[in-house]
């Protein structure tokens, strides 16, 4: 294997899959490093591997021996091992979009082999929070839209027979929520050097963000009302069209007397928790923020699985921002 610059993950079945083993590697400075473990993080140290002109798995598994003596360098000792690139190298990140993070003990601790490189979530880690007063702000703006919603159970039984309720306070909600929503999705866009395709952000422009986030995957519910059932507001989103809670956002926003009757509870809570998926699709809610604040009210009964090549790889003294390749 001729060498190629980035970051790379050596899977391996230990005897036949018991147990699985991933040493992650990366290239640069024109040397090879195997990434080690240092508290909770990945990070170079050692000698660097500079006998790679040509790299081959036997070199690969005789330095890893080297550097953890518990495993063997003996090729019979490996029933099955292939090498992963990561798609961003170490230390990397996107801008405002989130991943879970490479956790070397994660991975150590699986006892069952990862089937095609996807681990579950329960064993997911989150970066910490590069930007903790944006993420503040995001998190008490929608605990205040889940107060008012509140206010709307006091006298609208939080009950899925009410969902075609509407009123004045479920408008406000809607819009509250998807100016909100609106404001983080141009912020991702333009933060990762995407401009709108006229003068301002449009719901085309969002569209973008479906796939990279992942955000049809998500499914939330809240805690105290499991009558209301579980909400997906993105999994209808298809072809850059306006999602029906959406467009009843622009109606009763632009001409609240023709279209009221849109602003029913059903759109109030698809509204917000495509609010709380795009603040989870951003940092995670992997944080004691999250878990003090809404994460008391909303559960996540579904989140995207990953591929461990799209996972990020903590540095220590510092993450690197660069912006997605959106098309």
């Amino acid at each position: 294997m001729v060498r190629i610059d980035g970051t790379y993950l050596l899977m391996a079945d230990v005897f036949s899959g018991q147990r699985l083993l991933c040493f992650p590697l990366s290239y640069y400075n024109g040397e090879a490093y195997l990434l080690g473990i240092d508290d909770d993080y990945c990070a170079p140290f050692g000698n660097p591997i500079t006998d790679f002109g040509l790299i081959n798995e036997e070199k690969i598994v005789e330095e890893i021996a080297k550097t953890s003596p518990e495993y063997s360098a003996s090729k019979m000792y490996w029933s099955n091992y292939r090498l992963k690139r990561f798609k961003l190298d170490y230390g990397k990140c996107y801008h405002f979009i989130y991943r879970p993070r490479f956790l070397y003990t994660s991975y150590l601790d699986a006892r069952e082999s990862i089937p095609n490189g996807i681990l579950s979530t329960e064993l997911y880690e989150d970066l910490p929070v590069n930007n903790f007063q944006d993420y503040s702000n995001q998190l008490r703006q929608l605990e205040i839209i889940l107060s008012d919603m509140a206010e709307v159970f006091k006298v609208v039984a939080p009950h899925s027979d009410q969902f075609s309720v509407y009123g004045h306070a479920i408008r406000n909600i809607i819009i509250l929520a998807c100016t909100e929503l609106d404001a983080r999705m141009q912020s991702i866009l333009a933060n990762n050097g995407v401009k709108p395709r006229r003068k301002y952000f449009e719901m085309k422009d969002y569209f973008k963000l479906k796939g990279p986030l992942k955000l049809d995957e998500y499914e939330l519910s809240f805690y105290r009302y499991s009558d209301l059932g579980t909400f997906s507001p993105f999994s209808t989103w298809e072809n850059d069209e306006l999602l029906y809670w959406y467009q009843a956002y622009n109606h009763i926003k632009h001409n609240r007397e023709k279209h009221f009757a849109e602003a029913k509870l059903f759109n109030a809570i698809n509204a917000i928790m495509a609010y709380a998926i795009i603040l989870i699709a951003q940092y995670g809610y992997r944080n004691n923020l999250w878990h003090e604040t809404v994460g008391k009210i909303i559960h996540i009964e579904k989140e995207p699985k990953w591929d461990i090549e799209d996972f990020y790889i903590k540095n220590p003294e510092g993450q690197i921002y660069i912006a997605y390749p959106f098309q």
